[in-house]
Formats: C-alpha cells, structure tokens, sequence
C-alpha cells in the first residue's frame, strides 16, 4: 500500500474521526452477535429511511423487477439492509469477525483451479460484487493459506481512511491492497506478477467502459480485471461471499474460471456470472448502489 505521509485534513474532519472511532469504541463493549443484529435492525428500520437507502433499493428493484409483488420487494428491500448493517459492523472489526467465523464454508466448481494455481505460485485474479460480506472470503481463503488482497478507493476523510486501511490489514491477514489510481493500478500488476491473490469487484458504477447488459439494463463496466488476468496470465474467477438463512454464518461459492480470450469478452462472460447469481439470491446483493446511474445508450 502506497504511504500516507503527514495527514493534511482540516479540524472538522480530524474531529468526525474522533467521532466515529468514539463510537466504534463503544460499540466494541456490545457483545459481537448483538452488536451486528442491533445495526442490522437499526437500517432495516428508520435509520434505513432517514438515509434514504430503503427508497433507493425499493427504487432499484422498481426499476429491475417491475413485475414481482410488492410484498417480496419488501422482503428482499429488509434482507438488503439488514445485510448491509451487520456488514458493516463486521467489516470495522475484521479480526474479531475471522475469530467468530473459523470455519467458512468454502465450495464451488473453481475451488479446485484455486488452490492448484495457489500451490503452483501461479497469480489469481478474483472477481465479484457485492454479495453478502466479502470478508467471509478472505478468511475463508485464509484458512487454506491464501491471503487475498485488493484495490480500494481514497476516503474523502484522510483520518478514517488511514484506519480503514490499517483494518483491512487483519493483523498482517490480508494480501496486498492498493489504492484506486495509477500508481496503485501499476502497482497492482507487478503484485500480480509475482504470483499473488488479489481481487476486484465488477458491479460498481462507472461512466466509461464497455457497454454490457446488467440485469436486463444497459450499463458500462471497466474491463480492468479482465486486462489484469491477461497480463500476468492470472486464473479468473467468481467468488460468491453469502450470507446464510440465519444471517449470522457464511458459505463461500468459488465459481468455475473463465477462459482466457480478450478483455471485453472475459468481461460480459463475468458480468454474466455476476447476474445470474443475483437473479438466484437477490437479499444478498447491495442494492444500495446505484448501479445504474450511468447508462449506456445501446448494449
């Protein structure tokens, strides 16, 4: 990860770190299952709406699925955030969270390619979305002796996003992660050339690209992950991070691995992935994120 350096962040934003971290300190003293279903509860209900996020999932599965009842859209609308608030509790205290979770459930038909391209030094470069928590991978992964890392993006506050970092460490847990510009990009690349593990998320929104069809709506997606596994001769392949029934315990799909031909098609084969486990467990993807802000005039 790049260096810091001296922070340079104003009064206000050194004083909302101060905030934040207070909380996040009190919030240790919570025993940790209680903890996850207070804030999984807290956005399923009126912290959801004052942070306009149940209208923007209801909005989204408007827009995707106009056709099925109301009464599951709510349903899928409360599984979404209750997802998202006990994700988010988790992921602030990673350590704790593989400690709670020692045995992740890890299956899938690409499972085998992965700890063969592990064994064998070969790079491996993940790709998926926002399902479920992605920690579970990590650590699932860990477990077998694969430490994964990535690519994340700069905090506007420079003080939380020093933190943030530090967590995503998990205690020297954590392969490689870089930060989301140029020199991060190139940095990436090298990492992967020497036979590391590192992952990207495909379901972001992004104004460039190559247009794809995303549950049945034009939108753009970066081919970056693509052109990465081409370069350094990466495996490429789905991880699928679930959320199961009881919401507290995890299962970890590894998807078959696509083949190697060029950028934009390994891309819409891995948009197409991404889509149909979607379709089979909508309540386990974000949709929180406005994936389809940029639209792209044809597919």
């Amino acid at each position: 990860m790049a260096k810091t350096g001296k922070l340079r962040g104003t009064l206000r934003q050194k004083l909302e770190h101060v905030a934040i971290m207070s909380f996040f300190g009190g919030m240790w003293l919570v025993p940790y299952r209680l903890r996850n279903r207070c804030v999984g509860a807290c956005l399923r209900g009126l912290l959801g709406r004052m942070l306009g996020y149940r209208k923007r999932v209801m909005d989204n599965l408007d827009l995707i699925y106009p056709d099925i009842p109301q009464a599951r859209k709510l349903q899928i609308a409360n599984q979404v955030l209750d997802n998202a608030g006990r994700t988010f509790t988790e992921n602030m205290f990673p350590a704790q969270f593989q400690a709670q979770n020692p045995e992740i459930k890890l299956h899938g038909a690409g499972l085998e390619f992965v700890l063969q391209a592990h064994q064998d030094g070969r790079p491996i470069m993940f790709y998926s979305g926002h399902f479920g928590n992605h920690e579970a991978f990590r650590a699932a992964l860990y477990n077998h002796g694969l430490k994964v890392g990535g690519m994340v993006r700069r905090m506007a506050n420079p003080y939380f996003d020093v933190q943030y970092k530090r967590m995503l460490d998990i205690n020297g847990r954590s392969g490689p992660v870089f930060e989301a510009d140029k020199h991060g990009t190139l940095a990436m690349v090298k990492s992967l050339k020497t036979g590391t593990a590192l992952v990207l998320l495909l379901d972001l929104a992004v104004s460039n690209g190559i247009a794809v069809n995303f549950m049945g709506r034009p939108v753009y997606c970066s081919v970056t992950a693509a052109s990465f596994a081409l370069k350094t001769k990466a495996l490429f392949v789905p991880y699928f991070s679930m959320r199961n029934r009881d919401r507290e315990s995890f299962s970890v799909e590894i998807g078959a691995p696509i083949e190697h031909s060029d950028a934009e098609t390994m891309t819409r084969a891995a948009t197409k992935s991404l889509e149909d486990r979607l379709h089979a467990d909508p309540g386990n993807w974000f949709w929180i994120h406005r994936r389809w802000k940029y639209r792209s005039s044809s597919d």
